[in-house]
């Protein structure tokens, strides 16, 4: 994955591409940084900016690397010295635009800038990442502001409070994009394909989400089709945004709120709802099967929000789960196939109970976002990786593998779970509603961390086969312990 930032000086590059790489799990490729090291072995060493050769001779000589802080922050050296404060001076800030300009010297870094874009998810910013550096970047996005909204970030990055010092650093920005966009080697312009994004009006926070959307689509999009058994949730999706529909266009879906919001946060109305709803059919299951959810405490008393994955073997399933997550004090969010939507009073009933719908056989971007979310909020999220109800162990099963992706994009940890015994008790066909016995137990969670495989590819599949084989471990030794129960 290769996330491409571009945009003129004073833009907030820098800061959202930190904060990305955080959030999103990337290595963060400071492009900018290294042609002020550059830059700032040029006046060490005495050297002219104008003086091309002497400049290449310098950038092929010196060796930048990166590294990370005691507070988390990275810093940069130059020839294993930490120059992270030097290169952020006014003194380097009026050279570095002439410094990259030289062909040999941007030859330099772009070959050292794609040898560290190839071993791994990187993002990163300049003036050509999306144009020049990276061009097959799967997320490409031109960041600006205007001259005023960013010559004010500069100085408050700064502690600069003299309005002075404020119009030197505007005209400064202003010298600067003239030259970085009219200059012949790699001048700053954006990609065809980027997203143009204004945030002179923006929060931090609000930049970030924006560009943290598009990087879970196109993660969603690359993966869906790597695997024969695509994710039952994953996108189809380019890695560009989506044009809103026009309200005239396609009405605003009334559950939308539902799907997007907090379980916690809802309408009194619709909290009293879901309230009745788990506890009827909690105490109307536990009466009939007098199920028993063994190990509970692994889902129960977890931090955070946990992808809860299990066998499917009767529409009893959910309830259990669900019922005893909620008696708990958790809130669990239930996927289930968008097919019951076409009845509308279901649909209405499920949304106000906290379930999400998933277009299956088709890559259901919203479904993964509103997942993730959830997770990042605390509250767990229940799949049936077999994607329908499993009648008998003769039927040909299919494993959809969405869930892992959307584990790995919350960075959560995922729970197997088996039950048995619902098969024997729901009713079916002919079979009437049978009282008896259900057992479930959960496993211990499973983190990405612990799989030892690296690339997000590779772990997303490693989750699926290793998640899926604990799920049928729990249930053939529940079966083991409970001899004809299925």
């Amino acid at each position: 994955m290769k996330v491409a930032i571009d945009g003129p000086a004073g833009s907030g590059k820098s800061t959202i591409a930190h904060e990305l790489a955080k959030r999103c799990g990337l290595v963060l490729l400071d492009t900018g940084a290294m042609y002020r090291s550059v830059t700032l072995a040029c006046h060490e060493r005495k050297i002219d900016v104008t003086d091309d050769e002497a400049v290449a001779k310098v950038a092929q000589e010196i060796s930048i690397s990166f590294g990370t802080a005691d507070d988390g922050t990275q810093t940069v050296a130059l020839d294993g010295r930490d120059v992270t404060a030097e290169i952020r001076t006014p003194a380097i800030d009026a050279d570095v635009s002439a410094v990259s300009a030289v062909p040999a010297v941007r030859e330099a870094m772009v070959a050292q800038q794609r040898e560290l874009g190839n071993a791994g998810d990187v993002v990163a910013e300049g003036r050509d990442i999306g144009t020049v550096v990276f061009p097959d970047a799967e997320v490409k996005v031109f960041l600006t502001a205007n001259p005023e909204a960013r010559a004010h970030r500069r100085a408050l990055q700064r502690d600069i409070v003299d309005p002075k010092q404020e119009e030197a650093i505007l005209a400064d920005l202003k010298r600067r994009d003239k030259a970085d966009s009219t200059r012949d080697v790699a001048p700053l312009c954006a990609a065809e394909d980027a997203v143009h994004i204004d945030s002179s009006t923006m929060t931090i926070e609000e930049e970030v989400a924006q560009i943290s959307a598009l990087i879970d689509e196109a993660r969603a999009a690359a993966d869906a089709p790597a695997e024969d058994n695509a994710p039952a949730v994953a996108t189809e999706a380019s890695g560009k945004p989506k044009k809103a529909a026009k309200s005239e266009d396609k009405p605003a879906d009334p559950n939308e709120k539902f799907y997007e919001g907090a379980v916690r946060e809802y309408g009194l109305g619709s909290r009293a709802l879901l309230a009745a709803s788990i506890g009827l059919c909690g105490l109307l299951s536990k009466t009939l099967w007098h199920w028993k959810f063994e190990n509970g405490r692994t889902l129960w008393d977890a931090e955070g929000g946990q992808m809860v994955i299990m066998n499917h073997v009767s529409m009893i399933d959910p309830v259990i789960i669900v019922a005893s997550d909620w008696a708990h004090g958790r809130r669990m969010r239930v996927l289930y196939k968008s097919e019951f939507d076409k009845y509308k009073i279901v649909n209405w009933f499920f949304a106000r109970i906290g379930a999400i719908p998933v277009k299956r056989g088709t890559a259901d971007i919203k479904a993964v976002r509103r997942a993730q979310r959830a997770l990042q909020r605390g509250e767990d999220v229940l799949v049936f990786p077999e994607g329908t109800r499993i009648y008998s162990d003769d039927q040909e099963v299919e494993i959809h593998g969405g869930f892992a992706l959307i584990a790995q994009l919350a960075k959560a940890p995922v729970i197997p779970v088996a039950i048995v015994g619902a098969r024997d008790g729901a009713p079916g066909g002919n079979k009437p509603l049978r009282p008896g016995f259900i057992w479930m137990r959960a496993g211990d969670p499973i983190t990405f961390d612990e799989l030892g495989v690296k690339g997000r590819k590779k772990q997303a599949s490693a989750m699926e086969k290793v998640a899926m084989e604990r799920v049928y471990a729990l249930r053939d030794a529940l079966r083991k312990e409970h001899p004809g129960k299925m």
